[in-house]
C-alpha cells in the first residue's frame, strides 16, 4: 500500500502536475482549440491516479465496488490521452502555420530591403 502511494505521489510531483501547469499557462497565452484540449487531457491525466489509489483502498465485496473506479479510472486516462495527442497535434499544426507566415514575411522584408538599396520607389 505504501508503494502504491509514493508511486501515486511521484508521478504528481514529477510528470502530471507540470504538465498541467504547462497547460494552464497554454491557455492563458493562446486561447484556442488545440490549447484547451491539451488542458482538459491534463487534467483527466491528473485525475487518474487519484482514481486509481481510491480503487486500491476500497475493498472489493461480491458487489466488486473497487472495480466500477478501476474502469472509470481507465476511462479516464484514455479521454486524457487522446484529448493530450489532439492537443499537441493542434499545437505543433499551429506552430507549423506560424513558421510558414514568419518565413513569407521575411521573405517579403529582404525584397523590400533590395528594392530599398537599389534606390527603386515602392
Amino acid at each position: 500500500m505504501g508503494s502504491e502511494i509514493s508511486f501515486t505521489l511521484l508521478s504528481y510531483a514529477v510528470i502530471l502536475i507540470p504538465f498541467l501547469v504547462g497547460a494552464v499557462l497554454l491557455v492563458r497565452a493562446v486561447k484556442n482549440w488545440a490549447t484547451i484540449t491539451l488542458l482538459v487531457g491534463a487534467s483527466c491525466l491528473t485525475l487518474a491516479p487519484l482514481i486509481a489509489s481510491i480503487a486500491a483502498g476500497i475493498r472489493s465485496g461480491p458487489n466488486w465496488e473497487g472495480l466500477y473506479y478501476v474502469f472509470g479510472g481507465v476511462v479516464v486516462a484514455g479521454v486524457g490521452l487522446l484529448c493530450c495527442l489532439v492537443g499537441a497535434v493542434g499545437v505543433g499544426i499551429k506552430y507549423a502555420a506560424t513558421v510558414r507566415r514568419a518565413n513569407e514575411l521575411e521573405v517579403l522584408l529582404q525584397q523590400v530591403q533590395e528594392r530599398i538599396d537599389s534606390g527603386e520607389r515602392i
